[in-house]
C-alpha cells in the first residue's frame, strides 16, 4: 500500500512493474477494491474489481452458488449469498450503490458466491474493474494496492524490506501479520467469554464446598450400617470412590456432549456473535470439530479430581466414626 500523511492512498499501477523483478516475487498484481457505505444495510459493502483477463468464476470451480460470471462492460456484479439474501435480491435485479462519481451505474446481479466460509464473501460485491473505479472514485492508472505472491514464503521479511526500499512511503502487510492480528483479536473476545463464564465456575466451587462440608444424615446412617455388618473402612472408601467416579464421569460426559451439540450441531447460539464480532451480516461459518484426547483428559481431570477427592474425605470421616453413635444420630 501507499501512505500519504500516514493514511492509505491509491498507488500507481506502474509500481507493480518495479516489484515484479524482485527475486522470489512470482507475481505482482495491482488491485482495485474498497468500501462503499450502503444505507439499506447500515454498513459497508466491499467492492472488488476484476481486471481484464482475470480467471473466470464458474460453477465448475465451486465459487458460484447460482448464476454466471460477469461480462466486462455490461455493468454486472456478483454478490455474497448473505448480502443478496439481506437485500432480497435475485439474479436479474439491479442495485445502485452510492457514489459521487458520474461514471457509476446501477449494476445487475448475475450470480452469488458459494463458500464453506461465508466470512470470505458475506459482504463482497465483485464487478468489472471500470465499475469498481467509478464507485470508488479511483482514477485510471491507479490501484488500491498491489498484491505480491512469493515463490518462497519464507523470504517474506526480506522481500518486504526490498519493497519498502523501492516504494517510498509504502507499507507492506504480510499474511503472517494478519494472522497474528486475528489471533489476538479473537483471543481478547475469548477472554470476555471466559469472564462471562465466571458464574458457572462459582457454581462449581459452591458444589465442591457443599461436598467437602460433610455428608447428610441418611448417608452417614448408610455408612454406619455397612460398618456394622462387617465392612472395613477401606471397603467403604472404595465404594464411595467408585460411586463418585461414576457420578462425576457421567456428569462430565453429559456436559461435554451437550457442549459439543450446542457448538457444532446448533451453531453456538449466543456465543458466535460474541466471537465473530460482525456488525450486520453474521456469516455462517462451518465449525470443524477438533477432538484432542489430551484436552478431554485435561477437562475430565480438572473436574473429576476435585469432585472425587472432596467426596471421599467426608466419607472417610463418617467411616472412622463409631457406627452405633452414627445410627443413633
Amino acid at each position: 500500500q501507499k501512505l500519504v500523511g500516514g493514511r492509505p492512498t491509491t498507488i500507481a499501477k506502474s509500481e507493480s512493474d518495479r516489484l515484479a523483478d524482485i527475486a522470489s516475487v512470482r507475481k505482482a498484481t495491482p488491485r482495485v477494491w474498497g468500501y462503499v457505505f450502503l444505507p439499506a444495510l447500515q454498513g459497508n459493502v466491499t467492492i472488488v474489481g476484476t481486471a481484464k483477463g482475470a480467471p473466470a468464476l464458474s460453477m465448475a470451480n465451486g465459487v458460484l452458488e447460482h448464476g454466471r460470471d460477469i461480462t466486462p462492460g455490461q455493468h454486472e456484479m456478483i454478490a455474497g449469498v448473505e448480502l443478496a439474501h439481506f437485500l432480497g435480491m435475485l439474479p436479474g435485479d439491479e442495485l445502485g450503490l452510492p457514489s459521487a462519481d458520474p461514471r457509476a451505474h446501477a449494476m445487475k446481479l448475475v450470480g452469488t458466491f458459494r463458500s464453506s466460509l461465508d466470512l470470505w464473501t458475506a459482504d463482497v460485491v465483485i464487478c468489472d474493474e471500470d465499475d469498481a473505479r467509478a464507485l470508488l472514485s479511483i482514477p485510471e492508472g491507479d490501484a488500491t494496492d498491489v498484491s505480491v505472491v512469493l515463490a518462497n514464503p519464507a523470504e517474506a521479511r526480506v522481500v518486504a524490506r526490498t519493497i519498502l526500499e523501492r516504494v517510498p512511503n509504502g507499507r507492506v502487510i504480510e499474511r503472517d501479520l494478519l494472522e497474528r492480528v486475528y489471533h489476538l483479536a479473537y483471543g481478547r473476545r475469548a477472554g470476555l467469554v471466559l469472564g462471562a463464564a465466571i458464574p458457572a465456575i462459582l457454581a462449581l466451587l459452591v458444589l465442591a464446598w457443599d461436598r467437602a462440608s460433610g455428608i447428610g444424615a441418611d448417608e452417614r446412617r448408610e455408612i454406619a450400617i455397612l460398618k456394622a455388618v462387617g465392612w472395613s473402612t477401606a471397603d467403604v472408601l472404595w465404594a464411595k470412590l467408585s460411586e463418585s467416579i461414576l457420578v462425576g464421569a457421567a456428569a462430565t460426559a453429559l456436559g461435554l456432549l451437550l457442549g459439543y451439540g450446542w457448538v457444532y450441531w446448533l451453531g453456538a447460539p449466543g456465543l458466535r456473535p460474541a466471537l465473530v464480532g460482525w456488525s450486520v451480516l453474521y456469516p455462517r461459518t462451518a465449525l470443524t470439530p477438533v477432538v484432542d484426547v489430551a484436552e478431554l483428559l485435561g477437562v475430565a481431570t480438572a473436574i473429576l479430581g476435585p469432585f472425587v477427592l472432596l467426596s471421599v474425605v467426608p466419607a472417610w470421616k463418617a467411616a472412622t466414626a463409631d457406627p452405633l453413635e452414627a445410627m443413633r444420630t
